[in-house]
C-alpha cells in the first residue's frame, strides 16, 4: 500500500521558496540563465532539481526530515525569517 504524499507540506515549501525568490532574486524568473548551456547556472539548477527530487522521494517514503538536516545541507541556503 502506498503512503500518501504530504501535499500540504510540499505546497507550504513552494510558497516559502516563492516568497524568498521574490525578495532575494526577482530577476531569476525572467533571466532564465539556467537554460544557457555550459553555465554554472545550469549546473546549479540541475543540482537543485536533483535535491528536490530526493526530498520528494524521501517524503513519499515517509521520511519527514527531508535533506534539511543532512551533512550536504548548506546553511547559506536557509531562508531568512
Amino acid at each position: 500500500m502506498s503512503k500518501p504524499i504530504p501535499t500540504r507540506v510540499l505546497a507550504q515549501r513552494i510558497l516559502e521558496l516563492d516568497q524568498w525568490l521574490e525578495a532575494e532574486a526577482p530577476y531569476a524568473r525572467f533571466d532564465q540563465c539556467h537554460l544557457d548551456a555550459e553555465t554554472p547556472e545550469r549546473a546549479y539548477w540541475h543540482l537543485g532539481y536533483q535535491a528536490a527530487l530526493i526530498d520528494v522521494l524521501a517524503r513519499i517514503n515517509g521520511d519527514t526530515e527531508g535533506s534539511a538536516d543532512t551533512a550536504s545541507h548548506s546553511p547559506e541556503a536557509d531562508l531568512d525569517g
